[in-house]
């Protein structure tokens, strides 16, 4: 099995410094996946290309770990004293108020009736009396306050709390040692280290089980749609369509930007010539019409044909498909026709509604009057405001529809292709520029510009032939 040791399953999670205070260490436990945070020597930088001062400060090592149970164990007993405090003070204070009012009621000049001791002779010498009182300093005669108390717990650190004598999981031990390690220290996870004693993350009995059981999920998934069907990866290997097909989907999406500026120069130029000589020029608008309202429908006009083009593809149903299947992946479901169509098919990490984006940056800044910086820097702060939720009602409205059955079964066949890929190699670490070539936007964006190279070329010579 090629899950077959317990460092290809070490996850990392958050973690803490022995120094850290309790309320840092409760927080990364709500983050952890485990309920359980390992107590680092060092921070921990997951970064393949940050470069040490040396290399033992690569090395993080385990100091300890910790639980939700650590911190009950801990805060507890400080809780329990606290509450005891607090009915002890109530209690003398009960009393001492019970003795004043009697004192009032009798007449009685002292509390002789309280106290086999010398009676009091005054009122002053009553508050002299050894009741609890509050103080100044929060303390109440030998009691600690509740708020006292508080600030002691807030001062906790991880070095207080954890369990030093935890097990460890050396990386190379297998899948079935790592169950038995985990068994024998009662943990919901244990860390993971190398033959160096580094952490490398922390492994749980469901990693191990999900792993014999050839299930173990990617942490991320994405894809692309093709016209030859669903492209899916993880950064580091891919299933489904060829990268050919990548290709092919750059291209449709050039062909269609191609088509939507042909109809424009067409109609316009069959309305008015002078508006199609202009709409030629990319500056429409700017001489026809002073207000630059023509201007501004021709752009409304251009990105309406362009998308209305990418939603008559085939490729738009496809584009829904890869969808449906990375949403199952991810929610872990099984991946039949039943479970995927009921995803949805609009996805935050769309890589080809950023070529369809590219599209139509492209057809806005084709009719901006002039490339000013202010008009750029006003282009990139839309596009940084709204471009997810501008993408998302893009995807429901435009670049996708209901995909057919033959295009859902090519979403799960290319899914179960990855899936199974994935349980024949351990996690693989890639370098950003990997990632980027592995992602499919490069193979993309060269059929892109190829086709407005071409189109670009048969304008120049037309032109030409015009001249």
């Amino acid at each position: 099995m090629p899950f077959a040791r317990a460092g290809q399953l070490a996850r990392l999670t958050p973690s803490v410094r022995a120094d850290d205070l309790i309320g840092l260490v409760a927080e990364n436990l709500r983050e952890s996946p485990y309920g359980a945070i390992p107590v680092l020597d060092r921070v921990l930088v997951d970064d393949p290309n940050w470069a040490p001062p040396d290399a033992q400060s690569r090395r993080v090592r385990v100091l300890g770990l910790i639980d939700e149970r650590d911190l009950s164990r801990a805060v507890l007993p400080m809780l329990e004293h606290a509450e005891a405090s607090r009915q002890s003070v109530f209690s003398s204070e009960a009393i001492h108020e019970a003795a004043l009012a009697a004192q009032s009621t009798l007449g009685l000049p002292s509390a002789d009736f309280l106290s086999s001791s010398a009676p009091s002779t005054s009122p002053r010498d009553w508050m002299r009396s050894p009741f609890p009182r509050a103080t100044q300093d929060g303390s109440q005669n030998g009691h600690v306050s509740p708020v006292r108390e508080s600030s002691d717990i807030e001062r906790l650190t991880a070095r207080e709390i954890m369990r030093p004598d935890v097990g460890i999981v050396p990386a190379s031990f297998s899948l079935h040692n790592a169950l038995l390690t985990l068994e024998r220290y009662d943990a919901a996870a244990l860390p993971v280290v190398d033959h160096e004693d580094h952490f490398l993350g922390m492994i749980s009995r469901a990693d191990v089980v999900a792993a014999l059981g050839q299930q173990v999920r990617p942490p991320v998934v994405g894809g692309m749609a093709t016209p030859l069907g669903v492209w899916l990866t993880t950064g580091s290997i891919s299933a489904g369509a060829r990268p050919f097909g990548l290709f092919l989907s750059g291209l449709s999406l050039g062909a269609c930007f191609v088509v939507t500026e042909v109809l424009l120069q067409f109609g316009l130029s069959a309305l008015n010539e002078e508006w199609g000589r202009l709409f030629a020029s990319g500056r429409l608008g700017i001489d026809a019409d002073g207000t630059g309202l023509l201007n501004f429908g021709v752009i409304l006009m251009h990105s309406l044909i362009f998308l209305l083009l990418l939603r008559s593809l085939p490729m738009s149903g496809i584009h829904a498909a890869e969808h449906q299947t990375v949403w199952a992946i991810e929610k872990g479901l099984a991946l039949t026709p039943e479970n995927v169509a009921q995803m949805p098919r609009a996805h935050p990490r769309c890589g080809t509604n950023l070529m369809a984006l590219s599209g139509l940056i492209l057809i806005v800044f084709k009719h901006l009057p002039d490339f000013s910086p202010f008009m750029i820097l006003l282009a990139l702060l839309f596009i940084y405001l709204s471009w997810r939720r501008f993408g998302t009602a893009m995807q429901e409205l435009l670049t996708t529809k209901p995909a057919s059955p033959k295009q859902l079964e090519s979403g799960i066949r290319a899914g179960r292709e990855l899936l199974r890929k994935y349980q024949e190699q351990p996690h693989v670490q890639l370098s950003f520029a990997m990632r980027l070539f592995n992602s499919g936007l490069i193979f993309s964006m060269i059929g892109l510009m190829l086709v407005l190279q071409l189109y670009s070329m048969v304008e120049a010579w037309l032109r030409q032939i015009a001249l």
